[in-house]
């Protein structure tokens, strides 16, 4: 027998062998790169403060068309501006992880709500600074802050995990509001975008104490999300579980373990608004749709689900050419709208009807 043909069982054994290595480095590689913060805030953080905030927009590379483009309040936020609040530093129980917050309390007989920021993004991101602001302008007391691996929170390993732990740090704000400030649980709701919207249901379904939450453009399925990403950038779509392989190997994280999908499952006589953009390209709209959906199958008598799904995107300029934004850009096309909805949510769900002012 030749030595070509004494290889080839060896050679086969090999390749055989390797198959799981191979398979680990791959979605590893899927993992690191889709669960990767970004420590500097994406920039926000070094232009933005409560005091003095802007909008800067980020180029979604949309090749399928340009949209319809909107006229923005993102020239028209002075008036948005806070004139005064405080830092705070949130302890996580059981964990060696502490909380960057602003604190903005208008009236200590009203409700609270608390702002979650998106993926690499944090606390100084007019996503949040503009809804809280209006809330805080119609007499809501309101605390933003920096989820862990984000901002100015404490640095954990520099991964985000789909909302599996970030969760806990929503429920941490939630309990300290209650420990802190003497606030009935009741009296607290939550708003979270993208991914801090995806963290906030996850949050909502784990605490049945929690009597409302306000998703902007977030997301259903981390699975799907997944499958989604790598269709996208033309990867083959098993890649998908070998991501969330690696990412139970790599730092612990089953990123599928709690889906916001199980919140509108699990609503009950509780509250949830869910709005997005029908033209939303970071996240599709069968996600709302779909948390809409099933909260409106799932509520019970005294509960209540609103959406809002509507046209939205901005053209800007990317360099030397136009880019083009439609993820969470309602608040910025259809501000008036958006604001209503948003406070009129809150009134009814965690407060007395309140005037805008």
């Amino acid at each position: 027998m030749s030595n070509w043909k004494r290889a080839v069982p060896a050679i086969l054994v090999l390749l055989i062998a390797s198959m799981p290595i191979v398979y680990y480095q791959l979605g590893n590689l899927v993992y690191t790169q889709a669960a990767a913060s970004n420590l500097e805030c994406s920039g926000h953080s070094a232009r933005n403060s409560p005091d003095e905030f802007s909008v800067e927009l980020w180029n979604e590379d949309i090749a399928e068309g340009l949209f319809e483009k909107n006229e923005t309040l993102a020239g028209d936020l002075e008036h948005l501006w806070f004139d005064s609040w405080d830092n705070a530093t949130v302890e996580i129980p059981d964990e060696d992880i502490e909380l960057a917050a602003w604190v903005m309390e208008s009236n200590e007989s009203r409700p609270w709500v608390i702002l979650v920021h998106g993926i690499r993004s944090c606390k100084a991101n007019h996503e949040v600074l503009i809804p809280a602001a209006w809330l805080h302008q119609s007499d809501f007391n309101v605390v933003i802050f920096d989820m862990r691996d984000h901002g100015d929170s404490t640095i954990e390993d520099g991964l985000v995990s789909a909302g599996q732990r970030e969760w806990r740090d929503i429920v941490a704000v939630w309990s300290w509001l209650q420990d802190e400030k003497g606030v009935d649980a009741s009296n607290i709701g939550l708003y979270g975008v993208s991914l801090g919207a995806g963290a906030a249901a996850i949050a909502f379904e784990q605490v049945e104490e929690i009597e409302a939450v306000f998703l902007e453009s977030t997301y259903s399925s981390m699975d799907k999300i997944l499958k989604e990403e790598l269709e996208f950038a033309g990867f083959p779509v098993f890649l998908k579980d070998a991501a969330v392989f690696a990412g139970k190997v790599s730092s612990g994280d089953n990123l599928v373990k709690h889906e916001p999908l199980s919140a509108a499952k699990n609503i009950g006589n509780r509250s949830m608004f869910v709005t997005q953009s029908e033209e939303d390209y970071r996240i599709k709209i069968h996600h709302g749709r779909s948390m809409c959906e099933e909260a409106q199958a799932n509520v019970e008598p005294e509960g209540n689900v609103e959406c809002w799904f509507a046209p939205s995107s901005i053209s800007h300029q990317d360099g030397d050419g136009e880019g083009i934004l439609s993820h969470i850009t309602l608040m910025l096309t259809q501000p008036d709208t958006y604001r209503d909805k948003l406070v009129d949510f809150f009134n009814n769900s965690i407060g007395q009807p309140n005037a805008v002012v």
